[in-house]
């Protein structure tokens, strides 16, 4: 089964990732320089695996997650092993960024990078072929286009935006959105483009419908650092991406508390973000009665929440962060409780 539609009621049924054989993604210098910080851009080549020593520490620490999980009484299946460096691609930690439920629709993005082509089919296979087994479960297996693909060529539209994908076909990571009810927020980036936007919007389930936030963000990718529904009716932001007053205008959030994150990250450099920031602070995972999984070290952001009745969860997970992300990005839930009042539907469209 599959069901869920927002990221804070009572978690049932989740997917984690596995970090084993994960190589650094490469998709071209034009995308490396507009994403990636620039002291690591020598490492998006193709054949780079990861160091293993942060490999074996991130698979400790996904197993630890598991261990969380269970002992909270949710049903856990993960990601199959996968040579990535043999098939050419890049990872199978990072769940959350290729797969989304969606009531009871399950979704797989048709990603913009070439090398995650087969990222979802080598990991997550099995689990989708156990879901289309299921007649209460609709799965939507991602399109790609034949030949080559051009999604990242120059614009000869001569498009305005700021992002160095084009429009050429669809394409997003579920990652670029976060489930709100029966609104999809979500944005657009330098791997989700307006297309893929009108893609996901057709696959969703009737009743649902999309927003879009304009972050100030030129290196735009993912929104799960950059918003954190905690519960309904509290959402924190990122407050050098977003304002209040460009939150508080969207229907979705109308009568919620929203606040700037509240507290700032601190950088490190070991491990190392080779693709990230410390704003993964924000990339938690809820367990709904009232517990959020966080990062062992964010003690200060454990206090806020527990002034808050939110009880923090702590697990190591730095190594995760090296490759590429936090706890929302490492799973994708399967199954959450039924929220009893969802937010109203709004205008079905990209604003």
């Amino acid at each position: 089964m599959a069901s869920a539609s927002n990221e804070w009621s009572n978690l049932r049924s989740v997917i984690v990732g596995r970090a084993k054989g994960s190589i650094f993604p490469y998709q071209s210098e034009k995308v490396t320089r507009s994403i990636m910080p620039e002291e690591f851009f020598h490492e998006f080549k193709p054949h780079n695996p990861f160091p293993e020593y942060i490999l074996q520490a991130a698979d400790r620490e996904l197993d630890q997650l598991v261990s969380i999980l269970e002992k909270e009484g949710v049903k856990v299946q993960r990601a199959r092993d996968v040579d990535w460096n043999k098939v050419g691609g890049y990872t199978g930690c990072m769940a959350r960024d290729g797969l989304m439920v969606v009531g009871n629709h399950v979704i797989e993005a048709p990603y913009s990078w070439s090398c995650r082509k087969q990222e979802i089919e080598l990991a997550f296979g099995h689990i989708l072929a156990d879901l289309e087994k299921d007649p209460r479960v609709r799965v939507f297996r991602a399109e790609f286009p034949e030949g080559r693909d051009t999604i990242y060529d120059d614009d000869s539209e001569g498009s305005e935006s700021p992002f160095s994908i084009n429009n050429s076909r669809p394409a997003f990571d579920t990652a670029d959105f976060i489930r709100v009810g029966n609104t999809i927020v979500g944005q657009l980036s330098h791997v989700t483009n307006p297309a893929g936007v009108n893609y996901l919007r057709e696959r969703l389930p009737e009743g649902y419908n999309v927003q879009i936030i304009e972050p100030k963000d030129p290196a735009a990718m993912h929104i799960d650092a950059t918003l954190l529904a905690l519960r309904k009716g509290l959402l924190l932001y990122h407050p050098m991406k977003c304002t209040y007053e460009s939150l508080s205008r969207l229907d979705v959030f109308k009568g919620w508390e929203i606040l700037p994150f509240p507290i700032m990250p601190k950088h490190r450099t070991e491990p190392p973000f080779f693709m990230t920031t410390p704003w993964l602070v924000m990339n938690v995972l809820s367990l709904g009665n009232g517990k959020v999984i966080i990062e062992e070290n964010d003690t200060e952001f454990g206090e806020w929440l527990k002034a808050r009745g939110i009880e923090p969860v702590y697990c190591p997970f730095q190594h995760v962060h090296s490759i590429g992300g936090s706890f929302h990005c490492a799973t994708v839930d399967l199954i959450r409780d039924s929220d009893d009042e969802l937010v109203d539907s709004h205008t079905n469209g990209v604003n």
